[in-house]
Parts: C-alpha cells; sequence; structure tokens
C-alpha cells in the first residue's frame, strides 16, 4: 500500500499533547486562504511512500519523543482515507498514540470510522457564515461530520482559527461555544490567532490570499480573552 506524504517532522510541540511526529498528508479539497501548508493542497504532489517504509521513517523517530505520539495531518488526510486508516492501525499496534488532525472534509462514516481507528481527534472548525470568502469548500458539511463524533468516545479537541474582520465576530464565538458544550466527549476548543507567515510559501507557489494584502488588526490580549468568554468552554490558546 502506497500514499502520498508532504514531509515528516521527526519532532513538534505544536501538532497536539506532548512531543510527537507529525506525517503531513499531500492534497487538500478545503483551499483555506489562512493555510499554513498551501504546498499540501495538490494531490499529485508530494512523496509516495510505502506504509512499511513510513513506519521505518517513523520508528526512527521514537527516541527522540518522550512517549511515542504521532499526529497524522496534511493538507486533509481523509483525503487518503484507506492509507490512513491503514496508518493508524500500524502505528498503534506498534504503541503509538494517535491524532489525527482534520477538517472532517468527508463523510459522516468516514469520519467516525477515522474516530475509531485513533487516540484523539483534532477537528478543524471552518465558520459556516460566508465560508467561501475564506475557504473553497462550505463549512456545513465538515460541521456536520465533526458533529457525528460526539456519539463516540474517542477524546476530541475543537480548533478553530481567530482572523479579525472575519472569524472574530460575537454571534459567530457565541455559536462556536454552544456547538462545542455539545460534545460529551470535548477535550479543549483551542483558539489559534491568524498570523502572516506562511506569506512567503504562498508567493513562492505563485498563489494569492487577499489576507496577505493589507495587515490585519492585532489580536491583542485583550482580543483574545474577550474571545474566550464568548466561546465560554475550556480553551488552549496558541
Amino acid at each position: 500500500m502506497q500514499g502520498r506524504i508532504n514531509q515528516l517532522l521527526s519532532f513538534s510541540t505544536f501538532d497536539g499533547p506532548g512531543t510527537r511526529a507529525v506525517v503531513f498528508m499531500q492534497g487538500c479539497p478545503v483551499g483555506c486562504l489562512f493555510c499554513h501548508n498551501p504546498e499540501t493542497w495538490d494531490p499529485a504532489g508530494g512523496t509516495l511512500i510505502t506504509l512499511d517504509d513510513l513506519m521505518r521513517r517513523l520508528e526512527r523517530f521514537r527516541s527522540f519523543l518522550s512517549r511515542p505520539a504521532l499526529t497524522i495531518t496534511g493538507g486533509e488526510p481523509l483525503l487518503q482515507f484507506d492509507f490512513v486508516m491503514a496508518l493508524c492501525a500500524a502505528a498503534r499496534h506498534e504503541g503509538w498514540h494517535v491524532a489525527l488532525d482534520t477538517s472532517a472534509c468527508a463523510t459522516p462514516e468516514k469520519v467516525l470510522a477515522a474516530a475509531a481507528a485513533v487516540d484523539l481527534m483534532m477537528c478543524s472548525l471552518k465558520p459556516e457564515a460566508d465560508a467561501t470568502r475564506l475557504c473553497k469548500a462550505c463549512g456545513k458539511p465538515m460541521q456536520r461530520s465533526i458533529a457525528a463524533l460526539r456519539d463516540q468516545p474517542t477524546p476530541v479537541r475543537l480548533r478553530y482559527v481567530l482572523i479579525p474582520g472575519f472569524t472574530d465576530d460575537d454571534a459567530v464565538l457565541r455559536s462556536l461555544g454552544a456547538f462545542a458544550r455539545t460534545f460529551p466527549n470535548l477535550e479543549s476548543v483551542e483558539l489559534e490567532p491568524f498570523n502572516s507567515l506562511a506569506r512567503e510559501k504562498w508567493e513562492a507557489l505563485g498563489m494569492h490570499s487577499p489576507l496577505f494584502d493589507s495587515p490585519l488588526p492585532e489580536l491583542h490580549e485583550q482580543a483574545i480573552q474577550r474571545a474566550r468568554e464568548l466561546v465560554g468552554v475550556d480553551l488552549c490558546m496558541h
């Protein structure tokens, strides 16, 4: 079995709890204008790798980590559903804690199958209202697939990017909090302030995001605290 990956990281403290290895899968149909990894969008890009070879490479990272922990992200990992499910099974068989970072751009059935195959689901919520201002894909179907995770035991982290003037509306943040509180298996909500660190990547690829056209207002601590209060659930801030 082969999958197409963009890159591997041997050590990360950002992509899930603790220290973790990270596999960036290739291909994403969501196309967010705030994406930090636009090089992962092209489903024909990246590098083909067999499952056995990928597992051998991951095992080399084990000694760098406080425990064997892996995050599978992208791109959108569920675009390569069969390969990712096989990777999850192989990694867990070898004692790895496996987290899946996904926008849930897949059917609810696939999202539920993925949840059963991992130890943690990290789901990136896209704004429902005016989603096409920020993403190629509509946020509503993805949110419906994420909602299906309420009825299974795997812990869920909800992730949301705060973009001044786009995703930080009071009503939207209250709605996010109401949605989050419907999950009995909710571990946390992560609010991730937008930054422009990926601008050079976009330009190198000949791509354009209007979010980089002019500086957005900075999210000061006061604005972040207000967002916390509006969401009204336990938060992790990055």
